[in-house]
């Protein structure tokens, strides 16, 4: 997801508010784009295209079940272009890289290095996600 994120100094970002300070499109202020389950592939990917994004989280009502990026749908469409009208289900990967909102930035890295998304929660409740992109906008941010 191409997003920037607010300024701070990454030393105190759990003191200013944990991550929560790295979501640009936070879940809770209906920012952040998303898919349901049945929602068609196409409606996925016209979302993706019209956002300049390439994942979505997919939600059952406010609770995270999936996420849905370029890979897991080109994997899913090639070599049968039909399937864009499979449900997002079809395609989304189901195990999620979870970070707690009170995680140290440290603990992006991993996630990062696995070349995942990472997905913010405050107890069960999903917050937003954080990428690699919001991450460098963060830290370049501090040079001013």
């Amino acid at each position: 997801m191409n997003e920037s994120n607010q300024q701070g100094n990454p030393q105190t970002a759990a003191a200013q508010g944990g991550l929560r300070d790295l979501i640009r499109r936070p879940f809770a202020d209906h920012a952040m784009v998303t898919v349901t389950p049945e929602e068609s592939l196409s409606s996925a990917w016209q979302k993706m295209r019209a956002e300049g994004i390439s994942q979505l989280p997919v939600m059952e009502g406010e609770r995270i079940v999936g996420i849905l990026d370029e890979s897991d749908m080109l994997l899913h469409v090639y070599g049968d272009e039909s399937r864009f009208g499979d449900p997002a289900r079809a395609a989304m990967v189901q195990r999620l890289d979870k970070v707690s909102v009170n995680a140290p930035i440290e603990a992006l890295l991993p996630v990062f290095d696995r070349g995942h998304v990472a997905i913010v929660m405050e107890g069960e409740g999903f917050l937003g996600l954080i990428t690699r992109i919001d991450l460098l906008d963060y830290l370049r941010q501090k040079l001013g």
